[in-house]
């Protein structure tokens, strides 16, 4: 009978094993930083002093400058990324327990990125000043940090006193439906929104330091969100293929890490899945975590390009509408059928968003740029070819590019880089031509 027994707690303990990490017993949900109060913010500004006081915004600077070469450029941008962050807020919470590092949807403001109320002063804060471009406003307003040396903390907007146009979201939009494995969709993001937002704040943003500036830690939480948007999308949650930090991409992987700020030896499946492990977080505008763990992890013997919950085809957007027959689960009973098939996190805007799409693009073309939505019959409406309403929204800004200095800076091909430009100015000028209206 004891062998019995034995036996059976054995064969209960495998079968834990190879489901994977256990899903988290509660989770804390990730707000879009638009949303948050002067009193939250003043909250966060607390933590960061006192965290800049024993030398933790500094560590996190000079740990992600240490690891750059590593961490971009490669499909481990994702997922260290998301250790990153998430190791930023496990320590800010021993100062607040409450502390949860917001998104920052910079898809929002696109147009004119500089009057984002997140870059008010009291939130982010604005522009540097003076000759050393000191941060003077905002949440980190005069901040001294020491690496690489001791200095006040900077921010230079890249057109003076303005920041020139972002991404737009349906650019995101058609990256999150039509990217069908994770390294595609990493170069698309990588290339894209990343490098724009780095590149617009400038500063301390615009080095390999940049993660003293707390605008880096909400900005790759948006950027965490459009991968789990992405993952989502694709019921792909535990696809990872092309080059990791040290050759072809494996799950097994462990994430680089600095010594300053140790991630203790994590695995890059330990970070693919929210709500399992110790990733206890989702996103205020997203799925909730799978209801149970994906299979194809290395635990059960699957590869890097499955993680696909229901069988079928992860090269496919048939779920892109946020329903993954049953699987995302949910992080506090009302999300678990939220679309993914926008970049923007406004779910009323995604509405308009995708019936403009439909309304005013011909099958082909959805079906390349926006397959999430489906095919429908008709010819492109072009804009033009009849009246437009008075209230027409303006034509959609050509994305900005990327410097030749943060190419250089991050080794990029500068070709793929091109490509990729190429390729959004082909999907604003595909809807500038046709009768769509943006609704952003």
């Amino acid at each position: 009978m004891k062998f019995s027994l034995s036996l059976t707690l054995v064969a209960l303990a495998a079968v834990g094993s190879a489901q994977g990490p256990q899903r988290c017993s509660g989770m804390r949900v990730r707000r879009n930083a638009a949303s948050l109060s002067p009193q939250d913010w003043q909250s966060i500004a607390n933590v960061l002093r006192q965290m800049n006081d024993d030398g933790a915004i500094s560590r996190f600077g000079a740990s992600h400058d240490r690891l750059f070469s590593r961490v971009h450029g490669n499909t481990c941008f994702f997922p260290f990324h998301r250790r990153y962050v998430l190791e930023f807020e496990n320590i800010a919470r021993r100062y607040d327990p409450n502390f949860t590092v917001p998104y920052w949807d910079a898809t929002e403001s696109f147009r004119n990125p500089a009057a984002d109320p997140v870059l008010s002063n009291n939130g982010l804060g604005g522009n540097g000043g003076s000759n050393d471009r000191c941060l003077g406003s905002g949440i980190q307003s005069n901040m001294q940090v020491t690496y690489p040396n001791n200095h006040c903390l900077r921010r230079s907007f890249n057109q003076g006193d303005s920041i020139g146009a972002w991404y737009a979201p349906e650019i995101i939009s058609s990256y999150i439906q039509s990217d069908t494995s994770l390294s595609t969709f990493r170069e698309n993001i990588e290339y894209s929104i990343h490098g724009a937002v780095h590149l617009g704040l400038g500063g301390e943003m615009d080095t390999g330091y940049a993660a003293q500036d707390f605008s880096f830690m909400v900005h790759h939480a948006n950027l965490d969100r459009l991968w789990w948007d992405w993952q989502n999308s694709h019921n792909s949650f535990l696809m990872y293929d092309g080059t990791g930090s040290n050759g072809p991409a494996s799950l097994s992987d462990l994430i680089p890490e600095d010594s300053s700020v140790p991630f203790n030896g994590a695995t890059v499946e330990s970070v693919m899945v929210l709500g399992y492990g110790n990733v206890c977080y989702t996103y205020d505008s997203s799925a909730g975590a799978p209801q149970s763990y994906p299979s194809g992890g290395s635990n059960n013997g699957g590869n890097n390009n499955g993680g696909n919950n229901n069988g079928g085809n992860n090269n496919s957007a048939n779920n892109a509408n946020g329903n993954n027959n049953g699987n995302n689960g949910n992080n506090n009973g009302n999300n678990n059928n939220r679309s993914v098939t926008s970049g923007s996190s406004n779910l009323a805007s995604r509405v308009l968003e995708n019936q403009g799409i439909q309304n005013s693009l011909d099958s082909d073309i959805i079906n390349r740029f926006f397959p999430g939505l489906g095919r429908r019959s008709g010819a492109l409406k072009r804009r033009g070819s009849q009246a437009q309403p008075s209230n027409c929204g303006e034509p959609i800004p050509f994305p900005p590019r990327l410097t030749p200095e943060w190419i250089h800076m991050h080794g990029y091909d500068p070709e793929r880089v091109e490509c990729a430009h190429k390729n959004a100015c082909e999907i604003v000028e595909t809807l500038n031509n046709s009768t769509y209206t943006s609704p952003y």
